[in-house]
């Protein structure tokens, strides 16, 4: 179970977040959608503890970003190679799942949007995290690029993984979640659960 209890955040006179309170059960998936720039993004930030949070608590998850000059290939690796628990099979694999494989050699800077949102699902993927926070995982994405992405994380909701998710575009966050937290000016008005 993951609690998020009371985060509130203000940027100079604006409230971001607004005591917000929400109870994640292992293993299912959540949707957040929102109105008027409401905030989504902000709580996954403050959820994954990348930005202080005025009042509340919730989890704290380690942040990971793109070595532009080094290959995507060589990005997963150096990442693998922190907790040492997978090798250069398990890396092939996830580059071949995110339809990466024969772009592996490329350098980072040159990928396309669609490519580095891709190899973005592979790092959060590569470990068998049980939980996965996702903000805006369709961006970027073509048609087909996208229902791929829907199959990876029905996937990954099959294999009983807890997944927090955005997108701006309803249809994504229906068909894979089940519950959905609506947002408005910071504050969770349909679906909050304290």
């Amino acid at each position: 179970m993951i609690k998020i209890i009371n985060v509130t955040k203000r940027i100079k006179q604006q409230q971001i977040l607004d005591h917000i309170n929400v109870e994640i059960e292992t293993g299912k998936c959540y949707g957040f959608i929102e109105y008027n720039g409401s905030g989504k993004t902000m709580l996954l930030r403050a959820i994954c503890g990348f930005m202080p949070l005025d009042e509340g608590a919730g989890i704290v998850i380690g942040e990971t970003s793109f070595l532009e000059g080094k290959s995507g290939y060589d990005n997963l690796k150096i990442l693998a190679e922190i907790q040492g628990i997978i090798g250069d099979k398990e890396i092939l694999d996830i580059l071949t799942d995110m339809d990466l494989l024969k772009e592996k050699d490329k350098k980072v800077r040159k990928y396309s949007m669609g490519m580095k949102q891709r190899l973005r699902m592979a790092q959060a993927l590569m470990e068998n995290p049980s939980i996965l926070i996702l903000d805006e995982p369709f961006n970027a994405l073509d048609k087909s690029g996208v229902l791929h992405m829907q199959e990876i994380l029905s996937q990954a909701k099959a294999e009983g993984k807890t997944i927090l998710l955005t997108s701006h575009d309803e249809r994504n966050i229906e068909l894979l979640c089940d519950k959905v937290f609506e947002m408005d000016r910071g504050k969770i008005i349909k679906g909050e659960s304290a």
